[in-house]
C-alpha cells in the first residue's frame, strides 16, 4: 500500500509528546495516565476495554525448579550457573542468553519426537530489572531441517547464508528453523523487566533489531509450536531508534500473554514484530507504549494472529499492521493517538470486533484498507477523518462502525433478510488466580507419582487431587495416566509446566475428568498429551482449558518414522480401527441438562469430531480463542452446542466445520488448509446457524463446496465459485469475507 501523506501529529511529533511524559522510572502506568490527557475521552457506548493488566504473582513451589534437584523443569535465571543479577544496573545480556541456550538444548530437536518423554525445561526470571545491551536470542547453532518429515535431514546453521547453495536447503522453501518450546515466563510484568541500554550500539535508526527474539533465521518455520512468552515487560530504552520489543512467532499453539512493550522515548521499529512464518498464537493482554509499529504482522500466508485485550499508546505510524496475506482475528483492542490504527496491506485479511480507536488530529482513517480484506463489528472511533478508507475514499464515515464487511455476505439460502453476522453472546474466562502460596499446591511427586513416562501415575495423581489443595502441580517431564483421575470441586488450578501426560495402553477413559458439580471455576493448563481423550466434562462446573495440545499422530502410523522409532508412546494405533481419531482434548461425559461452560484458549485438538462427525461435542457452551485442529475426519464437530471461535487454524482434507441439531456456530478469522487428499465440503450445516468469515491455505486440492446447508430436509450447496480470490493469482484459495445461513 502506498501510504498518504501524515497528518499533523507525525510520528516524530508524537515522539517528542510521548518522550516528554516518559522517564526511565515512569513505569507503564504513569505513561498511560500521561497519554490519556493527549486524546479525546471515550464516547458513549464505548465498547472497548483493552489491555486488563492481570496482576500475575506467578511463583511455584520449589520443587518446580530444577536447582532444587527434584525433577522441576524451570530454570532460574538468577541462580547458578547463569546468576543473572536483575538490579538495573549489571548488564545480564551473557546470562540470560546462557540460560536461554542451556533452555533450548534440554529439549530433543524433531517434530514430533519423543522429547515428549525425555523432557524439555522453560525459563524462570523473578522479578527484577534485567539490563541488557545485545538481543536476548539463542547464540548456538539453529537445526534447520527440511521434509518430508520420515526421512528428516537436518543441519546446524548459523546464519542464513549458511542455506544458499545447498541443494536441500534453498532458503524460504523447504528449510524449517527448529525453534519450538521456548517457553519464558516471569514471575509478574510489572516487576519483571528485560530493559535496553539507553543508546545502545547496534539499534541505531535503520535497523529492526530486537531486544528479545524466538527466532533468529530467516527461513521461517511450520514446526516451531508452543512458544510462550508470560509476565514480562521489555523496555527498550532511550536512543534506541532501531529496537523491536520482541520478534516472535510459533506455530498451531503459542502464547503472548500478560506482557507490557514500551519505548522509553517513544521510538523504534516495532512493539511487537512477526515477520517470519509461521505466526500462529494467541496475543492477549498486552499493552505496546510509542514505536513506530505497536504490532507489525507479515510473516505470510500461513500466519493467523488472534488477539485480544490490548491497548496500544501512541504509536508513531500505525497501532496495527497487517501485510504479506497474514490474517489477524481481533477483540477489545483499544488504540490512543495513533495516526493508524489498522493498516491492512498485500492480501493481509483482518477480524476485528469490539474495539476503540481514540485519534487526535482528525487527518487520517482509523482503518486503512489498502489491498487487504476486512470484517469489522462494534467500533467506536474518535478523532479520525473517517472510519474506514480504502485508497483516501471513505468506505465508512461514521464515527460508530455497527458492522463492515468489505467482500460479499455469502448465503446459499438466497437473499438474507439480514446480512449481518450472527453475534453470539462473548464472555472472557472467568478470573482464576493463580495460586501465590506454595502451601496450597499439592505437588503430585508428594503423593507418590514417578513422573518417569513410563510408571502409572494413576493412582498417586488422585491422592493429590483428594488432598484438599486448591492447586496441584505436576513438576516432571512425563506421566503416564491409564486410568481416569478424578478432579474434585477442592481443586481450581491443575498445572502441568508444559510437562506430558502419556497413556500407554489404548482406553476410552479420559485422563482427567470434572467430576463434581460447582460454581467456582476450573482452570486446567499448560499440558502436552497423547494417547487418547483428555479431559472429560462429567460434572456441572465452569472450565478454563489454557495452553493444551493434543498429539495428533495422523501423519506417523504409516510412516517409517513412526514404524522404526519409539516416538512418543510404546504402542501404536494403526490405521484404519480410528483409535487415532479419538485423541482429543475434550468430551462432554454427560450431555444432558443444561449446556456445559467451556472456556478454550491457544489449545490444540479441541472438538475434533472423527469420521462422520462421531465424536462430536454435544451440547456445550464453548467461547474459543486461538484453536487448532488437524485430526482425519471432520475438524470442529458440535450438536446442539453455541460456539464461538475467535481465531483458528485446521489441516487435513475433509470437512473443517460441522454444526447440527440446533447448534449456533460463529467463526471470527482464521485459515483452513487444502492439502492433496479428497476434500469434502469445507463447513456442513444440518438445521443449524452458522456464520463463518476466514480463508483458505494451500491450493493443492482445493474444496469446490464451502458450505453444505441442509434445513428441514432440504440441501442447498454454496460453492467455491461463489466466493472472492484471496490470492488473484490463484484460484484455488477462496476468501469467505462472510458466509451466513440466517433462519428463514
Amino acid at each position: 500500500m502506498t501510504s498518504r501523506s501524515r497528518p499533523p501529529a507525525s510520528p516524530s511529533t508524537a515522539r517528542r509528546r510521548l518522550a516528554r511524559t516518559l522517564t526511565a522510572a515512569s513505569g507503564l502506568a504513569a505513561a498511560t495516565l500521561a497519554q490519556a490527557a493527549e486524546v479525546p475521552p471515550p464516547a458513549a457506548g464505548y465498547l472497548a476495554h483493552g489491555d486488563r493488566q492481570p496482576a500475575v504473582n506467578c511463583v511455584y513451589p520449589a520443587a518446580a525448579f530444577l536447582h532444587a534437584g527434584k525433577g522441576g523443569r524451570l530454570v532460574d535465571v538468577t541462580k547458578p550457573p547463569f546468576s543473572a543479577k536483575g538490579d538495573g544496573k549489571t548488564d545480564d545480556t551473557g546470562a540470560l542468553v546462557a540460560a536461554l541456550n542451556y533452555v533450548a538444548n534440554s529439549r530433543v530437536p524433531a517434530f514430533c519426537s519423543r522429547s515428549m518423554r525425555e523432557g524439555s525445561l522453560s525459563l524462570y526470571l523473578p522479578d527484577g530489572t534485567y539490563l541488557v545491551s545485545a538481543t536476548v536470542a539463542r547464540s548456538l547453532p539453529v537445526l534447520v531441517g527440511a521434509p518430508p518429515y520420515d526421512t528428516y535431514k537436518q543441519h546446524w546453521v548459523m546464519r542464513d547464508e549458511e542455506l544458499d547453495n545447498k541443494e536441500t536447503f534453498p532458503v524460504g522453501r523447504y528449510s524449517n528453523e527448529q525453534n519450538d518450546s521456548i517457553i519464558i515466563l516471569g514471575q509478574s510484568r510489572a516487576r519483571t523487566i528485560i530493559r535496553l541500554r539507553d543508546h545502545c550500539p547496534g539499534f541505531e535508526a535503520g535497523q529492526a533489531r530486537a531486544v528479545l527474539a524466538f527466532y533468529r533465521l530467516t527461513c521461517g518455520s511450520n514446526v516451531n509450536l508452543n512458544n510462550v512468552l508470560e509476565n514480562v515487560t521489555v523496555d527498550t530504552g532511550r536512543g534506541n531508534p532501531g529496537a523491536v520489543g520482541l520478534r516472535w512467532n510459533a506455530s498451531n499453539a503459542g502464547v503472548v500473554r500478560n506482557v507490557a512493550l514500551r519505548s522509553g522515548d517513544g521510538a523504534g521499529v516495532a512493539g511487537l514484530l512477526c515477520d517470519v512464518r509461521n505466526a500462529q498464537g494467541l496475543v492477549e493482554d498486552v499493552h505496546i507504549v510509542g514505536f513506530d509499529s505497536g504490532l507489525s504482522v507479515s510473516a505470510g500466508a500461513a500466519t493467523v494472529v488472534t488477539l485480544e485485550h490490548a491497548t496500544f499508546t501512541q504509536p508513531g505510524s500505525a497501532a496495527i499492521r497487517l501485510a504479506n496475506m497474514s490474517c489477524l482475528a481481533a477483540r477489545d483492542v483499544v488504540s490512543e493517538g495513533a495516526p493508524s490504527a489498522l493498516r491492512l496491506e498485500s492480501n493481509a485479511h483482518a477480524v476485528i470486533i469490539d474495539s476503540a480507536f481514540r485519534g487526535g488530529s482528525g487527518g487520517t482513517a482509523a482503518i486503512e484498507l489498502g489491498g487487504g480484506h476486512l470484517l469489522a463489528r462494534n467500533l467506536e472511533v474518535v478523532g479520525y477523518r473517517s472510519a474506514i478508507e480504502r485508497d483516501g475514499q471513505a468506505l465508512v464515515a461514521t464515527p460508530q462502525v455497527d458492522e463492515y464487511v468489505s467482500g460479499p455476505v455469502l448465503n446459499p439460502r438466497g437473499a438474507a433478510p439480514s446480512g449481518r453476522s450472527l453475534r453470539l453472546p462473548v464472555a472472557d474466562p472467568p478470573v482464576i488466580p493463580h495460586e501465590a502460596n506454595s502451601e496450597n499446591w499439592a505437588n503430585v511427586d508428594d503423593f507418590g507419582a514417578r513422573g518417569d513416562g513410563s510408571t502409572d501415575d494413576t493412582e498417586a495423581i488422585q491422592r493429590a487431587m483428594d488432598a484438599g489443595k486448591p492447586a496441584v502441580l505436576f513438576p516432571k517431564v512425563a506421566y503416564v495416566i491409564n486410568g481416569s483421575v478424578a478432579i474434585p470441586a477442592s481443586v481450581r488450578q491443575v498445572s502441568f509446566l508444559y510437562g506430558c501426560t502419556l497413556r500407554t495402553r489404548a482406553g476410552e477413559n479420559a485422563m482427567f475428568r470434572v467430576a463434581e458439580a460447582s460454581a467456582v471455576p476450573l482452570r486446567v493448563q499448560q499440558n502436552l498429551n497423547a494417547g487418547g481423550l483428555f479431559l472429560d466434562h462429567a460434572a456441572a462446573r465452569p472450565l478454563v482449558i489454557e495452553d493444551v495440545v493434543t498429539y495428533f499422530p495422523f501423519i506417523w502410523s504409516n510412516s517409517p518414522e513412526w514404524q522404526t522409532a519409539d516416538l512418543v508412546l510404546p504402542w501404536k494405533p494403526a490405521r484404519p480401527d480410528g483409535l487415532a481419531t479419538r485423541w482429543r482434548v475434550y468430551r462432554n461425559a454427560t450431555p444432558e441438562g443444561a449446556p456445559k461452560e467451556v472456556f478454550v484458549s491457544n489449545t490444540v485438538g479441541f472438538a475434533a469430531g472423527g469420521p462422520e462427525a462421531r465424536q462430536a461435542l454435544e451440547n456445550v457452551t464453548a467461547w474459543c480463542r486461538q484453536v487448532d485442529t488437524e485430526h482425519e475426519g471432520i475438524n470442529f464437530a458440535f450438536r446442539r452446542s453455541t460456539v464461538w471461535i475467535l481465531g483458528f487454524k485446521t489441516e487435513i482434507d475433509g470437512t473443517h466445520f460441522y454444526a447440527a441439531d440446533g447448534t449456533r456456530l460463529e467463526v471470527l478469522g482464521g485459515l483452513y488448509y487444502q492439502g492433496g487428499g479428497s476434500p469434502g465440503p469445507v463447513a456442513i450445516a444440518r438445521d443449524s446457524q452458522v456464520s463463518l468469515t476466514m480463508v483458505a491455505f494451500s491450493s493443492d486440492n482445493p474444496s469446490q463446496v464451502i458450505l453444505e446447508d441442509t434445513a428441514a430436509g432440504t440441501t442447498r450447496l454454496l460453492r467455491r465459485e461463489s466466493c472472492p480470490l484471496w490470492n488473484p493469482q490463484n484460484p484455488g484459495m477462496p476468501i469467505i469475507p462472510l458466509l451466513i445461513n440466517p433462519s428463514p
